[in-house]
């Protein structure tokens, strides 16, 4: 039976930075990420397939350890923002993902291929989302000038290991490697005897294409300002050592006044609805094991639940939700509570009616997915589960809720084929290959799990 363990909780020790280097080093088969990398000795010229692969490979990493903030609420909101910002991009040839890093470290970065990570220190700094969409502005627009890449050209000298060392500190904000930072687009440490950082004019390019993305998106363009002097004041308290942000992207008053140069030519004006300070709340909420009583209603009903008072947080979500039936994130709190005090068929309402809002969308569909199974409405589960299957092929959460109800429908054969998509997903060749080959096996499978499982295998043997 697969077993299915998403980590929410707490910052990460500076011990876990050294235990992620050696996994990212170590860990798993030849085919790692260091296999990925070129020799940065050879004339590279790095194509978009396999610097995806690059990104690829140590997002897989990340997730399988952990480190990776998988609720789909929180997900889809920074995904939300990223491609808002991707809208104005002509002729884009990455595919992004934008993620949250479970580090309360202020910092974020770019993987080669276009992954985004955020780290929810960071998060926690910004005000509003036109701040938080400054800062994926500003590693999207790495990633488009190929500032990481240039510079990975230019480090000559630079071994695969070093800069895998340098890849794992820096996603943790938690190690100051000297060598190596090209591969983080970014992301390079701060001391002199590193190899290669960004110049100051990448920084500046990397601010203008920011901003330019900003304005295109429908953001607030001074939101890049805003957050430029919360990072200044952030220098000069004691907070610093834990400012990473800060060292990879260092914040001066030059950078400040020509930000504030050009947002001043743009209308800055924007009327969308910024749902941001609930997504903050959220974010607390999946985050903290003790939410104190305190800040927003939502917040202080999302502490009320957390604390298994149940009814204080019915009141609350309720007045909420009446206020606001059509808003994802008063629905999904309530409809949670609701199965919390036992109503089912009230929440399984207010799911369905916040889809007829939000068609498919993947964190409320996950949410009816998980009340059906446990109503024991394993066929219609099966029927939504399908469905996600269909318009998320590449959602490992999927695969994990499809073998469960396979098993529960007594189903084998389909079950180990969902749990070998999960671990392919997942980056583990090596158990969704040795899964594969027990479906063929079994002799339990119909033609079609049949084929398809013998196509996989073959897939993943060939790459």
């Amino acid at each position: 039976m697969l077993q299915f363990n998403l980590a929410r909780r707490t910052g990460l020790a500076r011990c876990q930075g050294v235990l992620l280097v050696v996994l990212l080093l170590l860990g798993g088969n030849a085919r790692g990420v260091g296999s990925e990398l070129p020799q940065l000795g050879e004339d590279a010229r790095i194509n978009i397939e396999r610097e995806t692969r690059i990104g690829e490979s140590v997002y897989a990493k990340l997730m399988q350890k952990g480190l990776i903030e998988t609720d789909p609420l929180l997900d889809r909101y920074v995904n939300d923002l990223g491609f808002r910002l991707l809208a104005g991009i002509e002729n884009r040839v990455r595919d992004y993902r934008f993620f949250i890093v479970r580090d309360d470290a202020v910092n974020a970065f770019a993987l080669p291929g276009g992954f985004i990570g955020v780290n929810r220190g960071l998060i926690n700094k910004a005000l509003n989302q036109h701040q938080l969409a400054s800062v994926l502005a500003h590693e999207v627009a790495h990633v488009e000038l190929r500032h990481g890449l240039d510079l990975m050209q230019k480090g000559r000298s630079v071994s695969n290991a070093a800069v895998l060392a340098m890849l794992a500190g820096l996603l943790l904000g938690g190690v100051d490697s000297q060598v190596g930072a090209a591969v983080v687009y970014g992301s390079a440490a701060a001391s002199q005897q590193a190899l290669v950082n960004f110049t100051r004019e990448n920084e500046y390019e990397a601010d203008r294409v920011g901003v330019e993305l900003l304005h295109n998106a429908g953001f607030d363009t001074r939101g890049m300002v805003e957050f430029f002097r919360i990072m200044a004041a952030l220098s000069g308290s004691s907070e610093l050592g834990n400012i990473e942000y800060l060292r990879t992207h260092p914040v001066n008053e030059n950078r400040i006044g020509e930000a504030i140069a050009r947002v001043r030519k743009r209308d800055s004006g924007t009327d969308q609805v910024d749902d941001f300070l609930l997504f903050k709340d959220y974010l607390e909420y999946v985050s903290r094991d003790h939410l104190p009583d305190q800040g927003s209603e939502y917040l202080r009903a999302l502490a009320a639940m957390q604390a298994s008072d149940y009814r204080r947080a019915d009141r609350m979500l309720s007045s909420l939700y009446e206020l606001d039936s059509e808003n994802i994130w008063y629905g999904i709190a309530y409809a949670e509570n609701l199965e919390r005090l036992g109503r089912e068929n009230d929440a399984e309402l207010v799911y369905r009616r916040q889809l007829d809002i939000f068609p498919g969308d993947y964190a409320l569909s996950l949410r009816l997915l998980s009340l059906l199974k446990h109503t024991g409405q394993n066929q219609a589960a099966l029927l939504l589960a399908r469905k996600l299957e269909n318009r998320y092929p590449e959602r490992q959460q999927v695969y994990f809720e499809l073998s469960e109800i396979y098993q529960a429908l007594q189903k084998p054969a389909l079950r180990m084929m969902a749990e070998a998509e999960f671990h392919r997903i997942n980056g583990n060749r090596k158990q969704a290959i040795k899964l594969y080959e027990q479906i063929l096996a079994s002799g339990e499978a119909d033609i079609a799990t049949e084929s398809k499982a013998r196509e996989k295998r073959l897939q993943l043997l060939e790459n």
